[in-house]
C-alpha cells in the first residue's frame, strides 16, 4: 500500500517574519504540489511577496518517520527563517539529505554547510590547517557535498572546551542549512504537529520508526560493566517531549523512567533493553546499535534467551531489496561503473554496491595469486633471467607487481627488467 500524507493538513495558519509579525499564508494547490506565499509592506509603498512550491504529498512509510525522529531530535526548532540539520555519523547524514531530495525536491547543492569540531581553534597553524583539511576531506567524500556550498569559515570551532588536540577517529559534525523562511517554518510546522498531535494515533510499525529516529539522534548506550549498570538515556529538553516519548516507548510496550528536573528519560532493566533489541529500535545510528549490541551481550545467556545473535552472515537484518539489486545491476551494466555513483543514484551505501557487485562476479577484483604459484613464478623467472616482467607477468596471467613480489621473496632479487 502506497500511503501518502498530505502536507496541506500540517501547513501553519499564518508566517512569521524576522521582527516576529504574523502574516496571513496564501495557498493554492493541485494534485501535485503547494504553491504558498505571503506579502510583506515595503517601505517603499506596496508589498514584497515570498513564496514556494513544495511536493503536496509525502510518503507514509517507515523511512519518513525515522527522519521525522531524526528531525525533531537534531533539526533547529527556532523560526529564524532557516532550516538546520546536524549530526556526526555521516551515514545519518545522507539518510535525512537523500530523504529531502526525494520527497521534497530539495537538492543536496541547495544546503549550505560547516563542520563543528569539539576543540579550541588550534594557536599553531600548521595543525589546524591539518585537521581542517582532514574533516572537510571526510564530509565532502562521504557525504558528496558541493565544495562550492560551505560558509566561508568551513570549520567552526567550540569556545566553551578544554579540548585543545582532535581525537584519532572524530571528524567533527556536519551541520547543513537551508536558508529559506517560508519552507524552513512549513518543515518546522510538520514535524511539531506529527510529533505533539498525531504520533500516537499512527500503527505501531510507525511509532517504532519515529522513536529509532528520536534515539539515534538523542540517545545515549550506558555500559558500565564494573557496577553492572546497563542503560539507555534519551535526552529530552523539555517535559513535555519527556512525556510523549515515554507515552510512545509505553505504546510499544517498552517502559521508562522520567525523574522531576531531569532531562534524561531512563530506560533500564534486562526486559526493556531486550524489547529495544527485539524491535530493532536502536539500529537507525550504526555507532549507537554498535555499542548496544556489545552492551546487550553482557547480559548472561542472552543469546539463548532472545535468539538474536546469530553466527556469522545469518542475521542479515540489512539485506538489500531485490528491487534495489536490480537497479545496481542496470546502472551499472549501462556504463555507469563508479561504485559511490551508483551508490548516490541507488540511495544505498557504497560498501552495498561493492558487495553486490562482487556476488554478481562484475567490478574491479583483487585475485590473490597462492603461495605455489609465486614460487612457481620466481623458480621459472630464475631460470629465465633475460625475460622481463612484463613477459613472466603474461606469461603466467599475473600483474607484473605479482612477478615482482615474488622474486624479491623467494630469489630475494630486485635486478629483474621491467621494461
Amino acid at each position: 500500500m502506497n500511503e501518502k500524507l498530505d502536507l496541506f493538513e500540517f501547513l501553519p495558519s499564518h508566517i512569521l517574519t524576522q521582527n516576529k509579525t504574523k502574516l496571513t499564508l496564501s495557498i493554492k494547490s493541485d494534485d501535485e504540489y503547494l504553491y504558498i506565499s505571503y506579502q510583506v509592506p515595503s517601505n517603499l509603498g506596496g508589498y514584497v511577496e515570498y513564496d514556494c512550491t513544495l511536493p503536496r504529498f509525502i510518503s507514509k512509510n517507515i523511512r519518513t518517520f525515522e527522519v521525522i525522529g531524526l528531525l525533531q531530535a537534531e533539526m533547529g526548532k527556532k523560526d529564524h527563517g532557516t532550516l538546520s540539520f546536524t549530526n556526526h555519523e555521516y551515514r545519518l547524514m545522507n539518510y535525512v539529505l537523500n530523504w529531502f531530495e526525494k520527497e521534497l525536491e530539495l537538492k543536496r547543492n541547495q544546503w549550505q554547510w560547516a563542520i563543528t569540531i569539539n576543540i579550541n581553534k588550534p594557536a599553531d597553524e600548521h595543525y589546524r590547517k591539518e585537521v581542517e583539511e582532514k574533516v572537510v576531506a571526510h564530509w565532502t567524500e562521504k557525504t558528496s557535498i558541493p565544495l562550492g556550498r560551505a560558509y566561508p569559515v568551513k570549520v567552526w570551532y567550540i569556545k566553551d572546551t578544554k579540548n585543545t588536540i582532535l581525537r584519532t577517529f572524530d571528524r567533527g559534525s556536519l551541520v547543513v542549512k537551508y536558508r529559506n523562511n517560508l519552507y524552513s517554518q512549513v518543515i518546522k510546522e510538520f514535524v511539531r504537529r506529527i510529533t505533539y498531535e498525531k504520533i500516537l494515533t499512527y500503527d505501531l510499525d510507525i511509532i517504532r520508526a519515529y522513536m529509532r529516529g528520536i534515539i539515534a539522534g538523542e540517545g545515549c548506550v550506558q555500559n558500565d560493566k564494573k557496577t553492572g549498570h546497563y542503560s539507555i538515556h534519551l535526552t529530552a529538553m523539555q517535559e513535555i517531549e519527556r512525556i510523549l516519548f515515554k507515552d510512545c516507548l509505553k505504546a510499544i510496550g517498552i517502559f521508562s523512567k522520567v525523574y522531576e528536573n531531569y532531562k534524561d528519560i531512563l530506560i533500564s532493566e534486562r526486559s526493556n533493553l531486550v524489547k529495544l533489541l527485539q524491535q530493532r529500535i536502536m539500529t537507525l545510528s550504526p555507532q549507537k546499535y554498535s555499542k548496544f549490541l556489545f552492551m546487550m551481550q553482557q547480559f548472561d545467556d542472552v543469546h539463548r534467551s532472545t535468539h538474536y545473535f546469530k553466527g556469522k552472515g545469518k542475521n542479515i537484518w540489512n539485506k538489500i531489496p531485490q528491487e534495489k539489486i536490480t537497479g545496481i545491476l542496470e546502472t551499472y551494466k549501462s556504463g555507469v561503473l563508479r561504485t559511490k555513483e551508483i551508490a548516490n543514484k541507488m540511495g544505498v551505501s557504497q560498501l552495498k554496491v561493492q558487495r553486490v557487485l562482487f556476488e554478481n562476479n562484475l567490478g574491479k577484483r583483487v585475485i590473490k595469486t597462492g603461495e605455489a604459484k609465486r614460487r612457481e613464478i620466481a623458480d621459472f623467472a630464475k631460470n629465465n633471467t633475460t625475460l622481463t616482467q612484463k613477459q613472466l607477468a603474461e606469461r603466467f596471467l599475473v600483474h607484473e607487481s605479482v612477478v615482482r613480489r615474488a622474486c624479491k621473496k623467494f630469489n630475494n632479487d630486485n635486478s629483474l627488467n621491467d621494461l
